[in-house]
């Protein structure tokens, strides 16, 4: 119960935060400008960038289908339906929830359970999925960075914080594929190497995770053309956010240079890794920190705010899908 409300406490103080931010933002911008902003872009452009949106969203669910398949037993292969649906409650729970990046797995592994896939084999899919995913984001983030003081963009703190934080992210995404490749295991040699794994009460969890890593480990072991391909989709998903950042900026009236699409599709980024529920605030105030740095003349809220749109839509199918989910294992222990 105490946990719980650490939590609660957590997850207020951080939406309280960001909520804030936001509403400075909104008022600083004006309402009025932002609202007129958004008619500019039209209703029309709004769902070509949701369909292009939902393009890129069934290409992340192609990729974790992939790892899906491939690990469970041929009689528990799912079809793309229902692994898109199941990624978009996860993404769901993501969003609305702090570390948008890492919260919506539990809820991925709960829906891949309710398929009668075992425990260890819907962990396993989904952490791997996971682990390409942020891989990809990380690579992504730092390149953008690496072109921004290439390109002598003066960033100041900003791009050096952002630089040391990718820079920790890499170091232990290096160490967990290569230790999972390996079958030394991640996080059981964490648990080696701290020595919990003579701790009586955790030899348990302890040996349930060296099981899930044997998994992952087999996913990696002969089967190149499998693992190209998930490498191959995790950079072109990726990727989609330069594209979004071009659509988006079109519709407004503003030219961008694929120079400047990677780099806003980049550097704001970073702050979807905090522990702010979707980086509510923060995303839009990078966005236009972004700006200014680039010398756009965009308005970072209206801009953001086509974003967050698409995001609601994902949202509610998420929700839908999850509640009736629910309702089916209700009905199906009855």
């Amino acid at each position: 119960m105490r946990k719980r409300t650490l939590h609660t406490l957590f997850f207020a103080a951080a939406f309280l935060l960001g909520g804030s931010l936001f509403a400075f933002l909104v008022w600083k911008s004006g309402p009025t400008v932002i609202w007129q902003s958004l008619v500019t872009f039209g209703v029309v452009p709004f769902f070509g960038f949701l369909t292009l949106s939902l393009i890129n969203f069934t290409l992340y669910s192609i990729r974790w289908r992939m790892i899906i398949n491939d690990i469970v037993l041929p009689s528990q292969r799912l079809p793309l339906r229902r692994v898109f649906f199941h990624r978009m409650s996860g993404y769901a729970a993501g969003y609305l929830t702090p570390a948008s990046q890492v919260a919506g797995e539990p809820i991925r592994v709960a829906m891949l359970r309710s398929e009668n896939i075992p425990l260890k084999e819907a962990t396993s899919a989904v952490v791997l999925d996971l682990a390409f995913e942020i891989a990809a984001f990380v690579v992504f983030v730092v390149s953008g960075v690496a072109l921004a003081v290439a390109s002598g963009i003066e960033g100041g703190r900003a791009l050096q914080g952002a630089g040391i934080f990718t820079g920790v992210l890499i170091i232990f995404l290096v160490l967990f594929f290569w230790t999972t490749a390996n079958g030394k295991g991640f996080f059981s040699g964490a648990f080696r190497a701290l020595r919990l794994d003579r701790v009586v009460r955790l030899q348990r969890a302890y040996h349930w995770l060296v099981d899930t890593e044997k998994m992952m480990t087999k996913f990696f072991a002969g089967k190149p053309l499998v693992l190209v391909s998930v490498v191959l989709l995790s950079v072109v998903v990726v990727s989609f956010k330069a594209i979004e950042a071009l659509y988006i900026a079109h519709f407004f009236g503003a030219s961008l240079s694929l120079r400047d699409a990677f780099l806003l599709s980049t550097l704001p980024g970073v702050v979807l890794l905090l522990p702010i529920p979707a980086g509510l605030g923060v995303y839009e105030g990078t966005n236009a920190a972004t700006f200014v740095l680039l010398g756009l003349s965009l308005n970072a809220v209206a801009y953001t705010m086509i974003i967050r749109l698409r995001d609601f839509v994902f949202i509610g199918i998420g929700v839908i899908h999850a509640v009736r989910r629910g309702e089916k294992l209700v009905n199906r222990s009855a």
